[in-house]
């Protein structure tokens, strides 16, 4: 059957979920650009907008269609149609705007769904899952689906303390997550990684997990104006110091770069079975 297939099970694209323990942290702009970034090396990238009924992916770019994917979730249209272009290539799926906040309550994802976004994932190399922040069942699920989760944080207290929080609550529905940390509007590279060093320490002593450093992303006023101007960083002139970092971390996603892809049960079967069965 090929490289593609063992088992008659289908190989799967390395999937990232970006999280937060709260929001305005920058979550979805990272996770917007992060997808650009590795679309832009060449890798077939799909972006999942997972704050259903708040979705930022498509209001960052100033795009959208006629469909969303709580619209395919619910079998209301293919999940081919809910979906549209980016730049770089990219591949959004986006979520609406406004109303469905409490969707996942009252989803129940028909079988044959999960297998047309299953089929519709496995054209791709790399997922990334832009989540909700913090707690909730919902992103919960999404986050410990994916093959890596990436906590953003910014130097902050409560967004420290939010963080950690919600990395002990990962854990605890799923032990082996991998798991890295992001720094945030960082005003330096010392900054960030005190934070890491200090946070890191805080998750080996009470929590016995290791969390990768996945570096960080600088204070950049060029950030505030391509959310204005709604384009990527990688647009703004002079190019922006976060873009590079950005370009960076990309570069560094191992799984996401790696020449053999994963096989088994794919990210929608895992974040969507677990939801409908009720798993705590």
């Amino acid at each position: 059957m090929g490289q593609k297939r063992k088992n008659n099970i289908k190989a799967l694209p390395y999937s990232v979920a970006i999280t937060s323990g709260k929001g305005g942290v920058g979550k979805s702009c990272i996770a917007l650009n992060l997808a650009a970034e590795l679309a832009k090396t060449g890798k077939r990238v799909l972006l999942v907008d997972g704050d259903l009924g708040l979705g930022n992916v498509g209001l960052l770019l100033g795009i959208g269609g006629e469909w969303t994917i709580e619209d395919a979730l619910s079998g209301r249209c293919p999940v081919a149609e809910a979906a549209i272009e980016g730049p770089e290539g990219l591949v959004i799926l986006p979520a609406a705007t406004e109303g469905e906040t409490d969707f996942w309550q009252t989803l129940a994802v028909a079988p044959a769904v999960v297998e047309e976004l299953e089929a519709f994932a496995a054209d791709f190399d790399v997922l990334v899952i832009d989540t909700g922040a913090g707690i909730a069942d919902k992103t919960v699920d999404l986050v410990i689906a994916a093959d890596e989760a990436l906590v953003v944080v910014t130097p902050e207290p409560t967004a420290i303390a939010d963080a950690y929080a919600t990395l002990k609550t990962l854990l605890l529905h799923r032990s082996d997550l991998v798991a890295g940390l992001l720094v945030n509007m960082a005003d330096s590279a010392e900054e960030a990684a005190e934070l890491h060093d200090k946070f890191a320490e805080l998750a080996s002593r009470f929590l016995g997990a290791e969390i990768d450093n996945r570096g960080y992303i600088p204070l950049d006023r060029y950030v505030r104006e391509a959310v204005k101007r709604q384009v990527l960083l990688a647009l703004t002139v002079p190019p922006s110091p976060a873009a590079q970092e950005l370009m960076r971390l990309a570069g560094d996603l191992g799984g996401a770069n790696a020449s053999v892809r994963n096989i088994g049960p794919g990210f929608f079967t895992r974040a969507l079975t677990r939801q409908a069965d009720g798993v705590d």
